[in-house]
């Protein structure tokens, strides 16, 4: 069963089910996979494409032409928490959002996790099974936990 809800998704975009969409943007001729899961907030530019059991939270933007591997993480808090430090459950007021940006042509395999606040930059690639914890500067490519860069300035 898809849930999408308040979307704005572009024409010729595919969505397979089930998904969870809340409030995102989603552009032309793009690719979702089911069991994706994005949230409010969330702009995907077009001719992406986003393969099934990922999760993309409030604070991300994708640009154009990306692509993201199965069962890849965004994340969107530095430091998540359950309760304040009085024990209370934490609201939506009690945390600071830190956003990701992924560039025009980027590309992050499979299973590969993203933590906030950092850029993938254009043409980079992350490989499958990476921590990325700090930016991928364009046309670079990524590997490990954490990513390191292996190569730089790839002509594609």
């Amino acid at each position: 069963m898809n849930v999408i809800k308040d979307c704005k998704i572009g024409k010729n975009t595919i969505i397979r089910e089930p998904v969870n969409l809340y409030k995102c943007e989603i552009g032309e001729n793009c690719r979702i996979g089911g069991f994706v899961y994005i949230e409010e907030g969330v702009k995907i530019g077009n001719n992406c494409k986003i393969r099934p059991f990922t999760f993309i939270p409030t604070g991300v933007v994708i640009e154009d032409g990306v692509f993201i591997g199965p069962g890849v993480i965004f994340t969107n808090d530095k430091y998540p928490r359950a309760i304040n430090p009085d024990g209370s459950l934490k609201k939506n007021g009690d945390w600071k959002l830190t956003k990701t940006l992924v560039k025009k042509g980027a590309s992050i395999g499979a299973g590969a996790t993203i933590l906030c606040g950092i850029t993938i930059g254009e043409f980079a690639v992350v490989g499958a099974g990476s921590v990325v914890t700090k930016d991928v500067p364009d046309r670079s490519v990524a590997v490990g936990n954490p990513a390191k860069i292996v190569k730089e300035d790839v002509k594609w």
